[in-house]
């Protein structure tokens, strides 16, 4: 009890410094566990949860095969991948024992037919039909996963439904189509109205749609082949595959000849099942010296996701240099409050009168010790219960579409390791009491000088005793002579 009270008493003459303690103890464990909450999150992204996404693979012209397509050339559509390129990759698939399924996209220009008129935009400018394929792009999907992955943007229907994606049908739908919301309004088209579009090879050339849906973009368009991408995206109209086939778009099934805007640029992505059988796959084509030359593979569902990651990976690396700079400047900041509390000269009569009153040097490092513990410990667990459950929804204010919960393994690390440096600083105060020394002992404010200066002083005393006893003695024989005489 005695050492308890005296430690409290000491921390209660320097509230200040007391306080100040507390409060940095407080902000950076709070901080810090705000902080690595966001790295481990950003870690887990890349690992855990990267390797359990569901990736897909598609072979692509790389971006210097891209620059020799030209929107207003058709001789260059000859850089497009063919169902017989395809077929190259499919086969070293099959040959390492992997059975894939797949989907398709398949884009052509198309002319505007009739009344029909395409939006403004795009960069073909007063280039002929002839020479460009028309204004229009139409895109046909295999699947819905094709759709959803279509490079020119994601899309929600606004009115009427989706394409039909039943490959199997004996009786598919091979006239319904989704057109832009601009372009519905610009051509005055509303849900079950049909119109005409002619094919890019020829103006003669037509087919007849029923508008199944409108849509609108929620998202912005990533597309590499300049031929679409030359064009305005509002002016694209989706089909199913059947659609497009039945309109003799992709003549390649029969005619492997086919060359120009006849030719369509077919994106043949291949499902695979985790990020672990796509690195595989890699190393299975790259034994097949595949891909061939100017072309690429790659994963856009885990591109999407990587790229999705970058406002995290901002945060985190924002979060773990703030975390670094707290850690340092608080722990400077703590040694230096606690190295000013105990071992500030003022002290020296403080444990100097202790330790003539009987105190061990033990028990004043202990008190030494408790004083660091008040002024830090229950702030450190404010700060870390406070952190943990702050963390979650500082992460959404910051970030959305991540969790940064606090996980037991973060909360050891921070209990082991603030314990740890509590436990050290309070160790370096008691370290105190190990360098006093007993020439101190009475030295405080240097008022009671050395302890060879106090042993002068007592012999000098003790001289002047015996010389007080002389006297007394002397004084009293006397005395005792004249009584005598009388």
């Amino acid at each position: 009890m005695f050492v308890l009270s005296n430690a409290w008493r000491a921390l209660m003459r320097s509230k200040g410094r007391t306080t100040l303690t507390a409060f940095i103890t407080l902000a950076v464990t709070f901080g810090t566990v705000a902080g690595l909450a966001i790295v481990q999150e950003n870690t887990t992204a890349h690992t855990t949860t990267y390797n359990s996404q569901k990736a897909n693979m598609a072979i692509r012209p790389s971006a210097a095969t891209w620059k020799k397509v030209s929107a207003t050339d058709s001789a260059t559509t000859k850089h497009y991948m063919t169902w017989s390129s395809y077929t190259d990759y499919a086969s070293a698939i099959q040959t390492a024992g992997t059975t894939l399924d797949f989907t398709v996209t398949g884009t052509v220009p198309a002319r505007v037919s009739g009344d029909l008129k395409a939006l403004d935009g795009g960069s073909l400018g007063s280039a002929s039909d002839d020479k460009t394929g028309g204004q229009l792009v139409w895109r046909a999907f295999w699947t819905k996963d094709a759709a959803k992955a279509s490079d020119l943007g994601t899309f929600e229907i606004v009115d009427g439904k989706g394409l039909s994606y039943n490959n199997k049908s004996a009786n598919p739908d091979t006239t319904g189509a989704l057109v832009s919301e601009a372009f519905a309004k610009a051509n005055n088209l509303k849900v079950g109205d049909t119109f005409k579009v002619a094919t890019a090879t020829s103006a003669s050339d037509t087919a007849e749609l029923k508008v199944r849906g409108i849509y609108k973009y929620t998202s912005e368009s990533t597309v590499d082949n300049p031929v679409v991408a030359a064009r305005n995206r509002e002016n694209a109209i989706f089909t199913s595959y059947q659609t497009f086939s039945k309109a003799g778009l992709d003549p390649q099934y029969s005619n492997e000849t086919a060359s120009g805007w006849e030719l369509p640029d077919l994106n043949v992505v291949f499902n695979v099942t985790d990020s672990a059988t796509y690195d595989s796959l890699l190393k299975t084509l790259k034994k097949a010296k595949l891909p061939a030359k100017g072309y690429t593979i790659s994963s856009p569902s885990l591109e999407a996701y990587t790229k999705s990651l970058e406002p995290l990976d901002t945060l985190a690396a924002r979060a773990k240099t703030g975390v670094i700079v707290l850690l340092t400047v608080g722990g400077v900041l703590l040694l230096a409050l606690v190295l000013l509390a105990a071992w500030t000269p003022k002290r020296n009569d403080e444990i100097g009168m202790a330790l003539v009153s009987g105190v061990t040097r033990g028990r004043l490092g202990w008190q030494f010790m408790l004083e660091v513990f008040f002024a830090t410990l229950p702030f450190y667990v404010i700060g870390l219960v406070g952190g943990a459950f702050a963390a979650k929804p500082i992460g959404a204010a910051l970030i959305s579409g991540h969790t940064t919960a606090v996980t037991s393994s973060l909360i050891w690390q921070m209990v082991w390791g603030g314990l740890g440096a509590i436990l050290a600083l309070a160790i370096l105060a008691a370290l105190r009491l190990a360098f006093f020394s007993a020439a101190k002992l009475f030295a405080a404010d240097g008022d009671w000088g050395t302890v060879s200066e106090i042993e002068t002083i007592e012999e000098a005393d003790d001289e002047v005793a015996e010389l007080g006893k002389a006297v007394t003695t002397t004084t009293t024989t006397s005395n005792d002579d004249a009584e005598a005489k009388a």
